[in-house]
């Protein structure tokens, strides 16, 4: 069967009420938190509320990092990059007290620098876009990702004609959107689960 993931960056409040619906709809999906600041465009983020994060991952939900503080890891000095890594996955394992395997990179930028550091704390990173040079490959450290923000022709055209592994990418969309996207990928033919438990069945 096909595999999609539903992957949800920056980690806002409202995330918690979309896990929630997921949660009463029996998809579990991902979710990459800011882990450093109050606030992201405006909008408040679930790192001021860490009990929310630990309940999100009780309903089945996984917590992963979106770094410290949403800087691009490609601009900043490499001892840098290691903090943004480390704290970020310190500050959700404690709050979880789980393993946090994967990271989302921020604007979805990454070099051979930022993904060699990931990888001494990670086992898997995720950009954004479906192809580059990076993940015509089996790297679980530069794994691919459609952006949905609506229900645009374009990627739905993509997912009725891919095979295997499919990892969408939203940010704060509504819950209609989200549950259209669900009962789409469902109708497709589609399993719904967390992004590291489909690149344990993938071998990535």
């Amino acid at each position: 069967m096909r595999c999609a993931v539903l992957t949800f960056d920056d980690g806002y409040l409202s995330h918690y009420e979309i896990a929630k619906m997921l949660y009463r709809m029996d998809v579990p999906a991902t979710f990459f938190i800011i882990t450093g600041l109050m606030e992201y465009n405006g909008r408040r983020l679930l790192a001021t509320r860490p009990e929310l994060i630990r309940e999100m991952r009780d309903m089945g939900h996984e917590i992963a990092s979106h770094t410290v503080s949403h800087r691009d890891l490609t601009r900043i000095p490499v001892w840098e990059v290691e903090r943004e890594a480390a704290e970020s996955k310190k500050m959700l394992e404690e709050t979880v007290r789980d393993e946090v395997k994967g990271l989302a990179y921020p604007y979805g930028s990454f070099n051979d620098r930022v993904v060699e550091v990931v990888r001494r704390y990670y086992s898997y990173g995720r950009t954004m876009g479906t192809v580059n040079r990076w993940n015509e490959k089996a790297d679980s450290y530069v794994i691919g990702s459609i952006g949905i923000r609506h229900l645009p022709e374009v990627p739905m055209r993509l997912l009725v004609n891919r095979t295997g592994l499919v990892v969408l990418t939203m940010h704060d969309e509504r819950q209609l959107i989200v549950r259209a996207v669900v009962e789409l990928l469902r109708a497709l033919g589609f399993r719904l689960t967390t992004l590291s438990e489909a690149l344990r069945g993938h071998n990535v």
